[in-house]
């Protein structure tokens, strides 16, 4: 499993699935999160770490239009499963 905190700004994450950890007994999930990430794995196209806090997990920021109106978001990746790094692709 990936480790978020091996990720740098500038990396790409694309989000494949909900987060394993999400399915622990105790864990509470807030219903606004839950969609956000249904949203982020139906998208076509990676997210940037724009930031590393001072913990060292990364966070992105995504723009997500609902009904003609953008709302902006950003992310804390602390999760190991759920996202994938993905290379950029070579210039020509």
């Amino acid at each position: 499993m990936p480790d978020p905190k091996q990720l740098k700004v500038g990396d790409r994450v694309r989000f494949v699935s909900l987060p394993e950890e999400w399915n622990q007994v105790g864990f509470c999930l807030h219903g606004v999160s839950l969609a956000f990430m249904k949203r982020m794995i139906q998208r076509r196209f990676p997210s940037r770490v724009v930031e590393i806090d001072e913990m060292g997990y990364p966070w992105i920021r995504a723009q997500i239009v609902v009904r003609g109106k953008t709302h902006y978001h950003k992310w804390l990746i602390m999760e190991a499963t759920g996202w994938r790094q993905v290379q950029s692709k070579p210039s020509e």
